[in-house]
């Protein structure tokens, strides 16, 4: 198995979309339709380090997290290496909850490559506001103080890993494309600029942007 390419970030930055970018150009899902990684993995961690299994509120300690992933960074590695058994080439996973247990991803992966999702700081706390299951603050502040603290974790994971890169979906809606390219041919995946096109041209739409950069 290729070395996994780990996405994420703050909930509500992109990641998703990311993932769906990978996906097109040639890379696989570790997950079907129902994260079995988030549900039988994740969440108990977050579970034992007492932290809320939505990644809201309270978020882990990370000084905890980094005992832990000594412990369980082998069995880790096997049950992730069981759930993407059979899958070929680049496997990618995208979750923000990667970026509260990252020692554990760190420890159980070294090799692994991770991209960070970037987006503007009030653009987050305006879409969790709006969100209705981002309910683990009551205002604005609470929200920026859950921002301030991913923020805090994203030099963490690029000291610790030897592959990482930082990428800001925002960008796509200005129709530039050139760090995404950038991107994907970084990762040794494939670029085909119409397939991209393609499936952005919804959200592009959307956002009044007709023609890309490319």
């Amino acid at each position: 198995m290729h070395e996994l390419i780990l996405i994420t970030g703050a909930a509500r930055s992109g990641i998703s979309l990311i993932g769906d970018v990978l996906q097109l150009c040639g890379a696989h899902n570790a997950v079907s339709d129902r994260d079995e990684i988030r549900e039988t993995m994740v969440k108990p961690i977050l579970r034992g380090l007492r932290a809320d299994c939505s990644g809201q509120n309270p978020l882990p300690s990370i000084s905890q997290c980094l005992k832990v992933s000594k412990i369980v960074a082998l069995p880790w590695r096997r049950n992730i290496e069981r759930t993407v058994a059979g899958k070929e080439g680049q496997i990618y996973y995208a979750s923000p909850l990667s970026c509260l247990i990252w020692p554990i991803w760190t420890q159980a992966f070294p090799r692994a490559r991770w991209i960070i999702v970037r987006r503007e700081d009030q653009d987050i706390v305006s879409a969790c506001i709006r969100t209705g299951y981002m309910n683990g603050y009551k205002n604005k502040y609470g929200w920026q103080e859950w921002v301030d603290w991913h923020k805090r974790r994203f030099p963490e994971i690029v000291s610790a890993n030897a592959s990482t890169w930082t990428i800001w979906p925002h960008k796509l809606m200005t129709g530039d494309l050139s760090e995404l390219k950038d991107l994907i041919l970084a990762l040794g995946l494939r670029w085909d600029i119409a397939d991209v096109e393609d499936f952005l041209a919804p959200v592009l739409w959307k956002g009044g942007v007709f023609e890309v950069k490319k």
